[in-house]
């Protein structure tokens, strides 16, 4: 079964209004609960949305508004989505390309004849797609499209030739919008308001043009920014009409979906969809699961999800600098559809128990519980990503204690080989780098992961290097 059909079943399945898991009297308490706890456990600071194929039955906001604490925060505030607003231009460039305005390997230099000469090698789908050996933008405060536009003009040369890498940057985003304009003739904000937000029924959605102008009712946590493509602010409604109509083929075609959701084979990462509509996996049979987005601009955090097999949509938007806590919250979520018990997530509780009482006494003491009975084996990911946490904050003991943790509770799994190789080599630990990265090579072929054989490979040949010097 292709992808197109996936979609057009997924779409009967979610607004059509069937029967679905989570449509019991009582999930909306347990959503309460779980997010309340989100509160008291990591500061969340945000507003949920969760719908299932009747519509929205959970919407409620926790926290505040601004910095000071002093203005009760509401569904009604508006966030940047960060990369999920890259849903809306690559949709316009869709609609365009629908519109025979242009075609998919129309050439940069065909419509934008002013930029450097790589723009006669990169075509619209690069853009895309992020495969045009472009760098990333380079942000700062009251960056501006213009600004924006110079260090597009300021690349000489490309990072690598186009449609043979992957690398992910927002200078796709200002482009898309110099093209939008220039072949609507209408300022990219216009054309993405008439033919997106309007139609999608996305009455409070906005694209920020002015860095001076005072933004209407948006949560703190922004940097002051305008660039064309990149600045647009929602609520979590807007995002839910837009999920709403995009998957109902009310914005683009279902034609067009099929070709943007496909698998990208360049990213390294094979769920990638090939345009910018987020993150899939599929069921046993190929079929589609759940289409998952997330975003950061800069404190402001988004995550979507549309599970295709039980017709729950989960839209998170938060100001509290804590993105990890928008996929376990959405785990929870998920979880608490079937499950009449409330407990605290692993995550929050690692956090917290970790600031409180200090990394190596919470893993014993979780070591401890999961002996008892009285908790389960965390998921790989829940420690992985602390590990990587503790990394980045240089408490490089700690979060190889993590990762030694991880690897035991999950031996064969190549990327729990992986990060603790990883953090060991950046630790300058090389010995132990290379039994934990060697092992891990074996473990990923058996596995068939290209990417991580790759990926350990790579740092057995650095340890080589350091030990022949």
């Amino acid at each position: 079964m292709n992808i197109l059909t996936e979609i057009t079943a997924a779409v009967s399945l979610i607004f059509v209004g069937c029967v679905a898991k989570s449509d019991t009297p009582d999930y909306a308490e347990r959503i309460d609960k779980i997010v309340s706890i989100a509160r008291e456990y990591t500061g969340f600071n945000g507003t949920v949305l969760v719908a299932n194929p009747n519509g929205v039955f959970y919407e409620k906001s926790f926290g505040f508004a601004d910095k000071e604490n002093t203005v009760a925060l509401t569904p009604e505030y508006r966030f940047s989505p960060g990369s999920i607003d890259k849903e809306f231009t690559t949709a316009a460039l869709i609609l365009l390309k629908e519109r025979g305005k242009i075609s998919y390997s129309d050439k940069l230099s065909k419509y934008l004849p002013g930029l450097p000469t790589w723009a006669e090698t990169v075509t619209i789908e690069h853009i895309l797609t992020h495969t045009s050996g472009l760098p990333d933008i380079r942000y700062g405060r009251n960056l501006t499209t213009a600004a924006a536009i110079k260090q597009i003009m300021a690349v000489d040369k490309l990072d690598f030739t186009p449609g043979e890498g992957f690398a992910y940057g927002n200078l796709h985003s200002v482009l898309r919008a110099m093209i939008i304009e220039k072949v609507s003739g209408q300022p990219q904000d216009v054309f993405i308001k008439e033919n997106i937000f309007t139609p999608a029924g996305m009455s409070t959605a906005f694209s920020k043009t002015d860095v001076d102008a005072q933004s209407p009712k948006v949560a703190f946590g922004e940097v002051n920014m305008a660039v064309a493509g990149i600045d647009q602010y929602v609520t979590p409604r807007d995002l839910y009409n837009w999920l709403t109509a995009l998957w109902a083929g009310d914005i683009i075609s279902k034609e067009s979906l099929e070709i943007a959701t496909k698998p990208h084979t360049l990213a390294g990462n094979p769920n990638r969809a090939y345009f910018d509509f987020g993150w899939f996996t599929t069921n046993e049979d190929g079929s589609i699961s759940e289409i998952q987005h997330d975003g950061t601009h800069p404190s402001h955090f988004a995550l979507q999800s549309v599970n295709f097999d039980t017709g729950l949509v989960i839209i998170l938007l938060s100001s509290d600098g804590n993105k990890a806590t928008l996929a376990s919250l959405k785990q929870a979520i998920t979880t608490l559809a079937n499950k009449p018990s409330v407990q605290t997530p692993v995550a929050w509780w690692l956090t917290r128990e970790s600031k409180q009482r200090g990394v190596a006494a919470t893993l014993e003491t979780l070591q401890e519980m999961i002996k008892s009975g009285e908790r389960q084996i965390p998921d790989e990911a829940v420690l992985n990503a602390m590990g990587y946490g503790l990394s980045g904050m240089e408490m490089i003991s700690d979060a190889l204690a993590v990762m030694k943790l991880n690897l035991e509770f999950y031996p064969n799994s190549a990327n729990a080989h992986d990060s603790y190789a990883d953090i060991l080599l950046n630790a300058e630990k090389y010995s132990e780098a290379k039994r934990i990265a060697g092992r891990g090579v074996v473990v990923a072929k058996d596995a068939g992961n290209d990417f991580l054989i790759k990926s350990m490979t790579g740092y057995l040949e650095k340890i080589k290097a350091t030990e022949q010097k």
